[in-house]
């Protein structure tokens, strides 16, 4: 596995249909959010978010929402679980990814 990078992840919300649907991803599958209803419950929250819950709490199509977690995964943001009876795939947040990227990340200097 190689090494996230900060990088990546920013450069990878500078889209704006990524931005909306990691929003909207860690929203969903927040244990303080569990009233978003996005996905499925694993008790507290949602453990994966389906595109039919981001297409319902989102403005954007299908195909949109399946190029911005392409864009999402690629950055090593999102984790995916394919569901290929059903040919849709469920997306959560890349948590151990996303900490370690921003543990290497240098804080800037004040001023």
């Amino acid at each position: 596995m190689t090494e996230p990078d900060a990088t990546a992840m920013i450069g990878a919300l500078t889209d704006p249909d990524a931005l909306v649907v990691f929003a909207a991803i860690v929203v969903a599958t927040s244990d303080t959010c569990h009233l978003a209803e996005m996905g499925y419950s694993h008790g507290g929250g949602i453990s994966w978010v389906t595109p039919f819950g981001l297409q319902k709490r989102t403005a954007l199509s299908r195909e949109a929402i399946d190029r911005a977690a392409a864009t999402l995964e690629q950055a090593g943001m999102l984790l995916a679980q394919p569901d290929h009876q059903h040919g849709y795939t469920s997306w959560r947040p890349n948590k151990p990814a996303l900490t370690t990227a921003a543990s290497h990340t240098e804080n800037p200097p004040n001023g």
